[in-house]
């Protein structure tokens, strides 16, 4: 390992060049030399170089936990972000590690990133003062590399000043109007039209009405505002595209959500789910907690409004699935509270969820944090583990767990910490082989303290001053190695264990980080997507003893087939503007309609016109109506809809024709479902079979012709041929009248060739005999929602 010399500089001779939010207070000087982390590979060079990096201050573009979890471990000095808040997953994880941190900096002279972005040069010595909070000071050494060359407006960036003042408006009131915090909850409640937030409601066991499930959403908004909007502005991670695989996952919980829940409550009924939601008491290191529930209580209308975002359906659509699955979570409330108001935010933020029993064993199980060491061995334990759980969980919070506070006889009070560090349900959990699937940590604080903490509905736990760590007195730490290891099995952890555990899960996140990094996007994305959809149900599946049966006829554990075909207009830059537009506005949040549609709402033959262009992929108006038999006038007006609501874009001019967006792929699927009934899939299914003997004797013949120009034999064989299609288009058309149009096509396909045109036969774009075939075989896959196999070929 190489070390470099101490700062010569006299740290009062710095001169100011940034300022951002600090993370937590503290009156230590923090003086270290500047290095920028861009990409994942910059972080595994940057920890592998050798070098000690404990004098090292990174600079970082976003605010999110596990781009930097590497870093974090290898104990740098000090961070600095661009972008994000102190609420965001690395202001948490930094203030767990004590590693001093300032977020949302703006440089006022530096040099400058391949975006534009000022930022100090490499090496040059900074200065952080955290000594107050909001506002945290970057100062650096005189004589600092200054870049003044104007910036290039294509990478400049930024939002203006008026944009700047919009967004800190939406950040301190809701929808410009409710504060934050205990006056904001007074605010929403007052606006309620029933008391479908009291658990104590004499009618409790009943299923909600449209009004009542409003009511929820309603205050949802909020309550998920006051808990999120900072860190919805957090930014990019150069790891983990979590706003991308948050859209997909929050849209993937609207489609699969109700349909979980609703199976789950079938098979353990009305009393089963508060039952499992009661575990909650009585178990340490459970997922049965207030995020979970609280995230299948907002999950799946937030995701209803990710897809009418998108003009995927109208606002009709599935609506009477929302009432029941709200009623379905309520019941977990009642279970995991038992009595009073709904949600930790009318609660004064105080979510004391464990039976008594608990505080009374980690009373008798404390070890007393007395010295530097003792308490430094658990904070870089505590940090370690917290850092594995959000990157376990990419970059969310389904990995960590808060509860409290517990007060206790002397006046103090206890705080309780579960962290998820080894969740087998996702294949990455090899690198993680040898952790327990949990650790618990209960924090004895004294009566003195002078803390003020609040409990979020995310079990999230902050606290007022931010750096909760230095009046910790002494920690009660436990690991569940199972899911479901009997409470009677869980083990105490002493300081030694915390240790070695510590250095063992350090290892794990940089296995994990590495796996994570040679992932492709579209993995990435597909993966949080499940972690966060699915992540949200698991606990409660398990405790069903339903996860396999939800995997085999359900779709748990993968991606609903309408956000996965909206996985190009996702990453395109949707979701980096709408999630925390959606977060911040609250609009999301769109009521339930009185009226409900099993089936979306569609226009005169777009089902038709959409489906074709998906068959054939690139088409213009004219090939459309060969393909439909439709009027021109009726194609056009229904491809100028589709290209207004973006599922269709438009090409003109040398090449003209029209295309399906990701988004009209997905929408599509949901038109397909309208129009193409079972019975229909059952005898498409059937001729679809029937098609596939047929398909390899016609590629044969396409390729003996191609090689030998026998116009007899080729005459023969399509002729034999022919009679097949013809009765199998017949059977297809049966099942859906609209393949009844292929039989004229290939009619006429064949009279050519016979007639002498030989591009009739296999001429590619020409409407050639072997045109109609490929569309028919793609119509046949398309329709019943099939890939193309090995079988096809």
């Amino acid at each position: 390992m190489t070390t470099h010399e101490p700062v010569v500089a006299d740290p009062a001779t710095f001169e100011t060049v940034g300022k951002g939010l600090t993370v937590y207070e503290s009156d230590d000087l923090v003086v270290g030399r500047a290095k920028w982390l861009e990409t994942p590979g910059d972080v595994i060079s940057f920890v592998e170089s050798g070098e000690d990096v404990s004098d090292v201050i990174v600079i970082a573009r976003g605010g999110t936990t596990t781009f930097l979890a590497m870093a974090l471990n290898a104990g740098v000095r000090g961070v600095i972000t661009l972008q994000g808040a102190p609420e965001s997953h690395l202001g948490i994880l930094s203030r767990e590690y004590g590693i001093p941190c300032i977020m949302s900096v703006i440089f006022e002279r530096g040099v400058r990133t391949g975006r534009g972005e000022t930022i100090p040069a490499d090496g040059v010595q900074l200065k952080l003062d955290i000594s107050s909070r909001p506002d945290g000071i970057v100062s650096v050494e005189p004589g600092a590399p200054v870049d003044d060359s104007p910036v290039d407006a294509d990478t400049g960036g930024g939002m203006s000043p008026e944009q700047m003042a919009q967004i800190q408006a939406l950040l301190a009131k809701f929808q410009g109007e409710v504060p934050p915090g205990l006056e904001g909850d007074a605010i929403m409640r007052k606006r309620l039209g029933s008391n479908v937030l009291d658990l104590d409601d004499p009618e409790f066991d009943r299923e909600l009405s449209i009004d009542e499930t409003n009511d929820v959403l309603h205050y949802l908004a909020w309550n998920e505002w006051d808990a999120l909007a900072a860190r919805a502005t957090e930014g990019e991670s150069g790891l983990i595209p979590r706003q991308e695989y948050e859209a997909m996952g929050i849209m993937d919980s609207w489609f699969h959500h109700p349909l979980w829940l609703k199976a789950i409550q079938d098979r353990v009924g009305p009393e089963g789910m508060t039952e499992i939601a009661a575990r909650a008491k009585n178990e340490i290191g459970t997922k049965i907690n207030l995020l979970h529930i609280w995230a299948c209580a907002s999950a799946s209308s937030f995701g209803r409004g990710i897809a009418l975002e998108l003009k995927l359906h109208d606002f009709d659509y599935r609506t009477s699935v929302l009432p029941a699955a709200m009623s379905t979570v309520r019941r977990m409330y009642k279970g995991i509270w038992g009595t009073g108001p709904m949600f930790s935010s009318m609660r004064d933020y105080r979510a004391p969820i464990l039976d008594s029993a608990w505080i009374d064993r980690f009373s008798s199980d404390r070890i007393e944090i007395t010295g530097d060491a003792e308490r430094s061995t658990f904070q870089r334990f505590n940090g370690a583990l917290e850092l594995l759980g959000f990157l376990v969980h990419f970059d969310n919070r389904l990995g960590l767990g808060d509860s409290g506070p517990y007060p206790t006889e002397d006046g103090g009070f206890v705080l309780v910490r579960d962290l998820f560090i080894n969740e087998p349900a996702y294949e990455w959990s090899s690198t993680t082989e040898g952790l327990p699937y949990a650790v618990t940590i209960a924090m004895k604080f004294d009566a003195d303290s002078g803390l003020k903490v609040r409990v979020q509905d995310l079990s999230t736990m902050f606290s007022d001053p931010a750096n909760y760590l230095p009046h910790v007195k002494g920690v009660s730490v436990y690991a569940r190695d199972k899911w479901d290891t009997p409470m009677s099995d869980v083990r105490v952890l002493s300081l030694a264990d915390m240790d070695d555990m510590r250095a063992r899960g350090e290892a794990s996140s940089e296995a994990l980080y590495k796996h994570i990094a040679s992932m492709s996007q579209e993995e990435k994305v597909m993966a949080g997507a499940v972690v966060y959809a699915s992540g949200f149900v698991l606990p409660f599946a398990r405790a069903a003893g339903m996860v396999d049966e939800l995997i085999a006829d359900h779709g748990f554990m993968s991606v609903h087939p309408v956000p996965t075909a909206s996985y190009e207009t996702i990453i395109s830059g949707v979701a980096g503007e709408m999630i925390p537009r959606l977060f911040l506005t609250g609009t999301w949040a769109n009521d339930v309609t009185q009226a409900s549609g099993d089936t979306v709402v569609s226009a005169e033959r777009e089902f038709e016109v959409l489906h074709a262009t998906r068959v054939r992929g690139f088409a213009t108006a004219e090939q459309i109506a060969t393909s439909t038999g439709l009027e021109i006038s009726l194609i056009e007006q229904c491809l100028t809809e589709a290209v207004e609501a973006g599922f269709v874009k438009q090409l003109t001019g040398r090449i003209s024709g029209a295309r399906l967006t990701p988004a009209g792929r997905a929408r599509l699927l949901l038109l397909t479902q309208k129009e193409v009934g079972e019975t229909e899939k059952t005898g498409l299914s059937c001729a679809y079979d029937a098609f596939l003997a047929p398909n390899r004797e016609f590629k044969a013949l396409t390729t003996q012709w191609q090689s030998d120009k026998d116009l007899d034999a080729v005459l023969a064989g399509l002729d034999r041929i022919h009679g097949e299609v013809n009765r199998i288009v017949g059977d297809a058309s049966a099942a859906s009248a609209r393949f009844g149009n292929y039989r004229g096509r290939f009619d006429d396909a064949l009279a050519r060739f016979r007639d002498g045109d030989e591009s009739a036969l296999a001429r590619p774009m020409s409407e050639s005999y072997h045109d109609i075939w490929m569309e028919l075989h793609e119509d046949l896959l398309a329709t019943l929602g099939r890939q193309r196999g090995d079988h096809d070929e």
